[in-house]
């Protein structure tokens, strides 16, 4: 293992030897355009902070700054009648040409100049209308965070408000089950973009999404604004880049999680078109032949993405984007008299496969000066195979107790427009239809015998509309408010959802924010066709579901400490009702609890929860080669069922830490390199679970849980450190990257839930993965 890991550093060093070299440079480049509807803005002024270096955009809003030196640089973008922007601490890399989309903000009235912080500031999202719980997700810091292995996902645990649930990188938003997440990809919904995913969550193991083709996107957490529907607890609003148009760039890594390998450029010069195309091999078995924990199963994944970026000219431009993985996970059951007797968890067997895709066409084009269509017309699919078996006595029979077949396809259908009155006045609105189309089924066993819990196919269609307006009277005061409305024709079922957001600019360093939203959400396709016995007959009890809802409710305050230091705090209320619990009698069961999987239940909207509390996010932006973001969040999250009583959900952990911070170094040698150095500590109060009744176990030899206490213990508090380390070599013409990182540095042994065991007659606590070591090395040319 080590002599693998010491020669991938010699042939890096070896890589980097030769004589000095002069200071490499670089091209900065990119577009300048209305933040509103994206018209571009032509003699806009850029140019190169504390240097003589400028220019102007071109008829196309396009400008170019060329022969700079490579490292951090700061560029000021300034136009009459916008505010004007800084954007500090840019990487500038001798192996990819840096491009920048420059979205500015008209100036309602003579106001002070706009500091923003590594491209936009983070404390405000991409996105104009979200006033509230909604921060700018960068793909640097996707790069840069400990140990983060390029994933949305396990980046955004770092924020406020947001945790993992264990190994995977489901999302835990405000104490709401996962499946509260809204994926959505270039203004389009997307099913769950993860490998190893199950159905009913919003979440895997990996992300199939590699950083090579993201840029700034969007990350929400509450009261979000209307355009985003069929979501009760958050929302991924994930944005790609574009290839580079006049350049044909390349990135390949290799690393302990896998290969990548990325390739972009034109496909004529002058044209303007471009393509980006991303390729991942992922080998985890490797880190388990070289015995790391990372699970008892043979392990491999394999994804593509890309982004083609077609202008037309006078008719608009037209983008297609698309990404697929497959994955799966398989043991085999043995039933040799050795093998029973010695190892008995290798008595099961098991297979989890997922495979999911979408492609997408999207069209934009401006309608005069003032008004911008976008039309997107997208398919997507997944499939996932669940199998589980095992021998009951040796060289017996294989019995299986679970045999799942599910597969869902998507066509969307989306348009929208955006209307820009004046500086004051900005409405948006649109609709998005999905047809549905599904083959399900479930089978699981009964007295070792394989039943139906779901078989049905069919389609429907769920379809969205939505309006919203802003309003900026004042400098500073916005305010927006819109409705968003949705039908699922499965059942006739409808929801109605009035929003609202504002924003005061208290003085240059302050603001106050508020937000409110009703959110619906539609039931997982399984909950509707879960099949249930009554007596002789099989009857499907959940076909009248209706959509889940939520009230959200937030009020939040900034305050920016000094030049790079930011303090946010926010209060928030959820009330969410209509939840589908037991139907027919008192039970404790809440649809809310659930991980993943569909209910086999019969299910009425008839239960309650409520979830409240405090966060508070201290923030240096990346300046001076140095950054740090921690976060606390004290909350409750309560559920109530049929039977009436209030109980903790198991998502209650009470509190939530993040502490991420990182320095980087620039190194004295013969070509420009520099040292960074990042850290990221989570932790949380530990998972809720229900109590295991130890005396009734002992009499029967098996897990027995005490059912009047449902979810009301706390295992021992989470605690994870990851650190990471990169060194980066700046050549002519490329830039190389080793990278060397450990996830649970500390080897903290997480526990994530409890079995009884009849054969020490002890409870066993069962336990998150140990320590695990990322190392790799990146080239960009």
């Amino acid at each position: 293992m080590y002599l693998r890991h010491l020669l991938l550093v010699f042939l890096f060093l070896y890589a980097t030897n030769g004589n000095a070299q002069p200071m490499p440079v670089q091209t900065v480049k990119g577009t300048v355009v209305d933040r509103s509807i994206k018209t571009i803005l032509q003699g806009a002024t850029v140019e190169l902070v504390g240097t003589t270096t400028a220019t102007t955009t071109d008829a196309n809003g396009n400008f170019r700054l060329e022969k700079i030196p490579v490292g951090r640089q700061s560029i000021k973008i300034s136009y009459v009648g916008y505010k004007t922007i800084i954007l500090h601490n840019l990487s500038v890399e001798a192996g990819k040409q840096l491009e920048l989309t420059i979205e500015m903000d008209e100036q309602v009235t003579i106001g002070t100049e706009l500091i923003i912080q590594s491209k936009t500031n983070k404390a405000r999202p991409i996105n104009d209308l979200a006033m509230v719980s909604a921060r700018m997700f960068s793909v640097e810091e996707t790069r840069r965070f400990a140990a983060g292995i390029n994933d949305p996902s396990r980046i955004a645990v770092g924020f406020a408000g947001v945790s993992s649930g264990g190994d995977d990188n489901a999302l835990i938003i405000r104490g709401n089950a996962p499946n509260g997440l809204l994926w959505r990809m270039e203004g389009v919904d997307i099913p769950n973009p993860n490998h190893y995913a199950r159905v009913g969550t919003s979440g895997g193991g990996i992300s199939i999404l590699s950083a090579q083709l993201l840029t700034n996107s969007d990350f929400m957490t509450g009261a979000f604004p209307a355009e985003y529907g069929n979501a009760l607890s958050g929302v991924f609003d994930i944005r790609l880049r574009k290839g580079n148009k006049e350049k044909r760039e390349h990135t390949f890594s290799i690393s302990t999680v896998g290969v990548d390998a990325a390739t972009e450029g034109y496909f004529k010069k002058g044209y303007g078109g471009s393509y980006l195309v991303n390729y991942r091999y992922g080998f985890l078995t490797l880190m388990q032949k070289l015995g790391l924990d990372v699970g008892d199963a043979p392990t491999s994944f394999q994804d593509l993405s890309f982004n083609i970026n077609l202008p037309l000219n006078k008719l608009g431009n037209l983008s297609i984007f698309g990404f697929g993985g497959i994955s799966n996970q398989k043991t085999t059951a043995f039933s040799d008299s050795l093998t029973f007797t010695n190892q008995p968890n290798k008595r099961r067997g098991r297979l989890d496969a997922s495979n999911t895709g979408a492609i997408g066409f999207v069209h934009t084009i401006l309608l005069g000066k003032k008004t911008q269509l976008k039309t997107i017309y997208s398919i997507n699919a997944s499939t996932y195979k669940e199998e589980d078996n095992s021998y009951l006595k040796i060289n017996g029979p294989l019995i299986s107790s679970r045999n799942n077949r599910f597969n869902e396809n998507n066509n969307i259908l989306s348009i929208v427009a955006t209307h820009k009155f004046s500086k004051h006045h900005l409405l948006k609105f649109g609709t998005y239809i999905t047809f549905k189309h599904f083959d399900l089924h479930q089978r699981e066993a009964v007295n070792n015998v394989l039943k139906d819990k779901v078989k049905s196919s069919g389609q429907t269609t769920l379809t969205n509309y939505f309006l919203q307006w802003k309003w900026d009277p004042l400098s500073r005061f916005s305010f927006q408010a819109g409705i968003h409305a949705q039908t699922l024709a499965l059942n006739h079922s409808s929801a109605v959802e009035p929003r609202m957001g504002l924003k005061y600019k208290l003085n240059s360093k302050q603001f106050l924010s508020l937000g409110f939203g009703l959110h619906a959400q539609m039931q997982p396709l399984g909950n509707y066709f879960a099949r249930i016995r009554v007596g002789n007959d099989t009857v499907m009890p959940n076909r009248q579901l209706g959509f889940s809802r939520a009230s959200h409710y937030v009020l939040g305050y900034s305050i920016q400490l000094a030049a790079n230091w930011n303090l946010r705090a926010e209060l928030y209320y959820q009330w969410l009702y209509r939840i589908p619990v037991t139907a027919g009698k008192p039970s404790f069961y809440s649809v809310l609890n659930l991980e993943d999987d569909y209910a086999i239940e019969p299910l009425s909207n008839t239960g309650h929860a409520k979830n409240y509390g405090l966060e508070l996010t201290l923030e240096r932006w990346w300046n001076d080669q140095f950054y740090l973001l921690s976060t606390l969040s004290l909350y409750q999250s309560q559920y109530q069922a049929s039977d009436k009583q209030w109980r903790s959900t198991r998502y209650n952990s009470n509190i939530n830490y993040t502490f991420l911070a990182g320095r980087e170094w620039a190194l004295k040698g013969r070509r420009p390199s520099s040292l960074g150095i990042d850290l990221k500590l989570l932790c949380n109060g530990g998972q809720r679970v229900t109590p295991i009744d130890y005396y009734r176990s002992l009499t029967l030899k098996r897990t027995i849980f005490d059912l009047s206490r449902i979810y009301g213990q706390k295992l021992p508090a989470f605690f994870r450190a990851d650190l990471q380390a990169e060194w980066k070599i700046q050549y002519r013409k490329a830039t190389g990257s080793l990278i060397a990182g450990v996830q649970n540095l500390t080897n903290n042994r997480n526990a994530y839930n409890q079995s009884y065991n009849p054969v020490t007659k002890l409870i066993d606590q069962n336990y998150l993965m140990g320590i695990i070591p990322v190392m790799g090395v990146k080239v960009d040319m």
